[in-house]
Parts: C-alpha cells; sequence; structure tokens
C-alpha cells in the first residue's frame, strides 16, 4: 500500500515521467472562478488557456535540462508541474564543470528558442500592437495577442532563468564557469554571495516598486544558501561508502506479519522503517508513511504485505553517501535497504548520514585550526 501521491503522471515523454501536482489543479481552479467573477467565462477561459500553454513550454524548458543531462548518462527520475513552474529530479549534479553549464543552459535556450519561435508566428498573423482586445475565448487562443503573450512569457522565462543567481539556472551556469577556474566549493559560495547580493537588489527595488520582487528576493537568498549547504555535504560525504554508516542492527518483519506487531517494534525502539524479509529475499519496505496510510484505510490487523511498498530503491555497501544522499532526498525517502550478492545486510537512513556529516565537519574544522595554527609565517 502506497501512501496518497502528491502528483500524478501525466504521460511519458522520451522515457520521462511528466507528473502534475495536486496543487496545479488547485491553481486552475482558483484563476478560473477569480476571473470569472472578475471578468467573465469568456475571458476566464482564454487565461486558462494561456496558462495551460505556458505550461506547456515550461515542460519543454524542463526537457532542455533533462535530456542534456541524460546525455551525460545522468538518470532522470520525472518533471513536475508545480504552480511555481517545473522541476526536474535529476538523480545527481554532472560532477564535471562542461557538463553542468549545458545542462543548466539547455532550459534557458529552450525558452528563448520558443520566444523566438512564437513571436515569428505572431508576425505571420499580422498581429499589431494596436489590434483591438479578442471578442471571445477563440480569437484569442487562435490569434496574434496569444502568440503575443506567449513570446513575452518564454522571453521573460528565459532571461530570469539566467540571472546568476541560484536557484535559477543562470546560478549553476556561473558556478560551472567560475568552477573551470577553482575548485567546485569555491565556485558555489562565489556564486552563492553573488545570488544573495542579487537577492538583496531584487528587495530592495521592492520596497519602491512592486512588492512582488521581496518574495523573488526571499526566492533567491533561501536558494542561494540551500545550495551553498548541499554542496557542503556533498563535499563531507565525498567518497565515503554506505558500509562505514550503514546499521546492522534492526528489526526484520515478514509479509505474513499483522502490522500490530510493526507498530511494537516501533513503540521499543526508534525504527521507523522496517524491511519485510522472506527468508534471505527482501520483498518489500514497510515506511512509516505507508504503515500511517494503512492504518487509517484498513487498521492493525492486516498483514504486513497489504502495507508495504514493492517500488522501492536498493543500495550496495559499497555506493558512495554523496550520490546515496541526493538519491534519497529524491525520492523523499528517509531510509533504504543495502543489499549484497541479493541479501539484506544493512539499512542506511538520514539519521545515519547527518550524524556521520556532524561528527567528521567537526573533525574536519578542527583539522583545518590545527593546520593554519602550525603553519609557518610567510616572510
Amino acid at each position: 500500500m502506497k501512501p496518497a501521491p502528491q502528483s500524478f503522471t501525466l504521460a511519458e515523454i522520451a522515457g520521462i515521467p511528466v507528473r502534475l501536482h495536486w496543487t496545479f489543479l488547485l491553481f486552475l481552479a482558483f484563476m478560473l472562478v477569480a476571473n470569472t467573477l472578475r471578468a467573465g467565462l469568456a475571458a476566464s477561459l482564454g487565461g486558462i488557456g494561456f496558462i495551460i500553454a505556458l505550461f506547456l513550454s515550461v515542460t519543454l524548458h524542463e526537457f532542455g535540462h533533462s535530456l542534456m543531462a541524460r546525455k551525460f548518462g545522468i538518470k532522470v527520475r520525472d518533471i513536475t508541474l508545480l504552480p511555481i513552474g517545473g522541476v526536474s529530479q535529476l538523480e545527481t549534479i554532472p560532477d564535471d564543470p562542461k557538463q553542468e553549464f549545458l545542462v543548466a543552459v539547455a532550459g534557458p535556450a529552450v525558452s528563448l528558442a520558443l520566444a523566438f519561435i512564437f513571436f515569428v508566428l505572431m508576425r505571420l498573423t499580422g498581429f499589431s500592437i494596436l489590434s483591438p482586445r479578442y471578442a471571445s475565448p477563440a480569437q484569442y487562443l487562435w490569434g496574434g495577442r496569444f502568440l503575443a503573450s506567449l513570446a513575452s512569457a518564454n522571453l521573460i522565462l528565459g532571461l530570469f532563468n539566467i540571472i546568476p543567481a541560484f536557484p535559477m539556472d543562470g546560478g549553476r551556469v556561473l558556478r560551472s564557469l567560475l568552477a573551470q577556474q577553482m575548485n567546485y566549493i569555491e565556485a558555489t559560495r562565489i556564486a552563492a554571495a553573488i545570488g544573495q547580493g542579487f537577492a538583496f537588489l531584487f528587495a530592495l527595488l521592492g520596497l519602491f516598486s512592486n512588492p512582488w520582487l521581496i518574495f523573488v528576493a526571499l526566492f533567491i537568498y533561501m536558494g542561494a544558501g540551500t545550495e551553498e549547504r548541499t554542496t557542503e555535504i556533498r563535499r563531507v560525504l565525498g567518497n565515503i561508502p554506505v558500509h562505514r554508516v550503514m546499521t546492522t542492527f534492526f528489526e526484520r518483519v515478514s509479509p505474513d506479519e499483522p502490522l500490530a506487531r510493526v507498530l511494537e517494534y516501533a513503540y521499543r525502539g526508534c525504527q521507523e522503517d522496517f524491511p519485510v524479509v522472506d527468508g534471505d529475499t527482501i520483498k518489500g519496505v514497510l515506511t512509516k508513511a505507508s504503515i500511517l496510510a494503512a492504518l487509517h484505510e484498513k487498521g492493525p490487523d492486516i498483514r504486513v504485505s497489504e502495507a508495504m511498498l514493492t517500488d522501492y530503491t536498493v543500495l550496495s555497501p559499497n555506493d558512495m553517501l554523496a550520490g546515496v544522499y541526493e538519491r534519497m532526498q529524491a525520492c523523499n525517502c528517509s531510509s533504504l535497504p543495502v543489499l549484497q550478492d541479493g541479501k539484506l545486510v544493512g539499512m542506511v537512513g538520514l539519521e545515519n548520514i547527518g550524524r556521520f556529516f556532524m561528527y567528521e565537519s567537526a573533525r574536519q574544522h578542527a583539522k583545518k585550526q590545527e593546520e593554519e595554527r602550525v603553519k609557518p609565517p610567510v616572510i
């Protein structure tokens, strides 16, 4: 049994699932009602048509990133459409700065190409800025004004995304260029600082012009900080293998056990996710979310097999923690089973990784301070 999904698959294109978050439907419903009350049903339908067309453009923008990433052997989990835009879920960020540059710039390049195409189509309709407003949804949806709106929106999307500030594509473009001249960590710090500088600039402009820029500033500032922290985590975890942090003492449950017995295991310890095994073979994973969903829907008397997840990620003892952490973030997993030769040998959770990161960061910081203390003075 799986917990209720927050998004559902619209289609699978070129092997990449395109998913729609439920809040996007809520956003469309809100826009339909609000515009109908403000300007009537005809204008509202035209507006909804534009939003759908714009998000098709956003989807193509994300496919620019995804297909370029896949060209370099990076797995793309899916593309998810949200009310604020689209997100390409890459399993990892390219380590090669040149590859990161190409992946980052591919999205804005698609948006700018779409802007040019829509502009040409608009000119072919003979549309002029002096043309009257549309009289019906059909006239708008197939007219020059609609194409002009799409051209403008894609131009803005492309230009906004190349601003050299995380989390926009331009932040990654800047870092990739800097990383060709210095180490990756320092390049990230400089790019993050520049991004936060842009955030202060947007906030200042927002105070005297459009207040919406203040929210954009907050988005950029937080995104820059998050990128810097994520890069620091990748640095510390580095090439640390899973077997150094995995736990080998954990409860295993069988598919035929009642869910109520699993609750007793959870009450007595701090384990929240349980591997489901039949002999030496793993059959599934029972997560905290799937346990709660099963309890709400069917109660504690069902068998574990009715609540476990059968679609899950497995790790090898020799997988590197930096990649594992990114995979766990991408799949929203709190822990994953570790298999060797098909047999369950351990479990790794975000708690294990977080504990290692905390101690290793402190150890490296102390080592750096000691090296600075004993470094001979420069004469």
